[in-house]
């Protein structure tokens, strides 16, 4: 975690995520009364869903790509490594600790956002989803975690695997929004069904579909577009599932049959 911190783009992203949520509280305090009336009990939801779309997964993919590599950057992997210490142990400790560190910054800006919430526009309803949105928040956090973890072990460079995970990422979501957007010009729901097969399209909606359940129709929350496009919950949990088991699959197998490569140059 202190190695996580150490490292510019890992510290620049968690401002991101919490400016972030200190201006959407701002804006809203701007916004007419009779807009924010409808949903200023529930503000608290806004706070957790924004960075589960985007941010938080950038975030996730950015850790994990720098919890492998930097040990061999840093030329400390032969020292790890030649302990008295299994690799599987190893792997297990590094998923563990990004996985927790991941989880922290989750934790932090959900806190903030019902803190931000109270103060701005009183006390907030259904607070018996907040425990479950946070959870789903860092479960769906794992498919782009996994993935960074897998890119760092296998190329072994912290920035290469930082730039490969994050072009995934967006990769993902423009083929997602396009099949989208065809599927509903064309009206062809094959090319719509395709999007489920995309790493993106669980992480990115899994939060808000759990909370819109919970919800019902009891509220309406203003939201980017990406989030209020609901998932089905079972191939969502499956799909994250797949991916991040294929992911430590890979990471793990790249650990223990290649050797420790040299200090990186």
């Amino acid at each position: 975690m202190r190695r996580a911190v150490a490292r510019k783009r890992i510290l620049l992203l968690i401002a991101l995520i919490f400016l972030t949520e200190a201006a959407l509280y701002l804006i809203l305090t701007l916004l007419p009364a009779n807009f924010i009336q409808p949903f200023k009990a529930y503000a608290w939801i806004i706070g957790i869903i924004v960075p589960s779309t985007v941010l938080i997964h950038i975030l996730a993919l950015t850790i994990g790509a720098s919890t492998f590599s930097e040990e061999y950057e840093m030329g400390t992997a032969d020292f790890w490594l030649t302990r008295p210490m299994r690799r599987a142990e190893y792997f297990a400790g590094k998923v563990a600790g990004g996985l927790a560190f991941t989880a922290l910054i989750v934790l932090t800006y959900s806190i903030l956002s019902l803190l931000l919430s109270w103060w701005v526009f009183g006390p907030q309803s259904r607070l018996d989803l907040y425990l479950e949105a946070i959870l789903t928040s860092i479960f769906s956090t794992i498919t782009f975690l996994t993935l960074g973890l897998a890119a760092g072990e296998l190329l072994r460079r912290s920035m290469l695997a930082t730039i490969f995970g994050a072009a995934a990422f967006f990769a993902s979501l423009i083929v997602e929004t396009y099949l989208g957007v065809v599927g509903a010009l064309t009206g062809d729901q094959s090319l719509t069904g395709l999007t489920v097969y995309l790493p993106s399209w669980a992480a990115s909606r899994l939060t808000t579909t759990i909370i819109s359940n919970g919800l019902g129709a009891q509220a309406f929350i203003p939201l980017p577009p990406i989030a209020t496009q609901a998932a089905d919950l079972g191939t969502a949990f499956l799909n994250i599932a797949l991916y991040s088991t294929s992911f430590l699959a890979l990471t793990l197998a790249r650990l223990t049959f290649t050797d420790v490569t040299r200090r990186a140059t």
